[in-house]
């Protein structure tokens, strides 16, 4: 009989362990999992709309592309797990150079994404916020005659 009450006495605890700690482990790491997925996906957006920016830029500064208007659709996705997120566009003079920064945030979640774009001295940004659940998000890129490149974010 004196090893059976030991047997109970050690694994008593261990039983009240795994029931207790295991789940909250689980959940714990679940959530974290889940952050981190949310927090890549936010980032491969940001870092798709700064490719975006970059192309459209080398494309139009060029001296054989004459002055007009392009306006793009922006094919990023309306929801990260079920959850919608702001793009906000700023720009920054460097030297001889302009930075556009593109901040992007999860809505119901402490979860942002940010990119910057370097373009040349040419380029301009109308700054602007919009929703990524809008019923059309899109970029319009406007080429002047002087040489100047203007860029404008928006939602329809």
């Amino acid at each position: 009989m004196p090893h059976s009450n030991i047997e109970y006495a050690i694994m008593a605890p261990i039983l009240l362990l795994q029931v207790i700690f295991l789940p909250v482990a689980t959940t714990w790491m679940m959530d974290y999992w889940g952050v981190k997925r949310m927090e890549t996906t936010l980032q491969d957006v940001a870092s798709h709309l700064g490719t975006t920016v970059q192309q459209l830029y080398y494309s139009l500064n060029r001296d054989d592309v004459l002055p007009g208007k392009v306006t793009q659709i922006l094919d990023i996705p309306e929801y990260i797990e079920s959850n919608p997120y702001t793009i906000t566009a700023s720009s920054l003079k460097i030297e001889n150079s302009t930075a556009i920064d593109l901040n992007l945030a999860l809505i119901q979640h402490d979860v942002t994404a940010r990119v910057r774009t370097v373009l040349g001295s040419n380029a301009l940004l109308t700054p602007s916020s919009f929703a990524s659940n809008s019923t059309a998000a899109h970029m319009s890129v406007e080429k002047f005659t002087n040489g100047t490149i203007h860029f404008s974010f928006g939602a329809g």
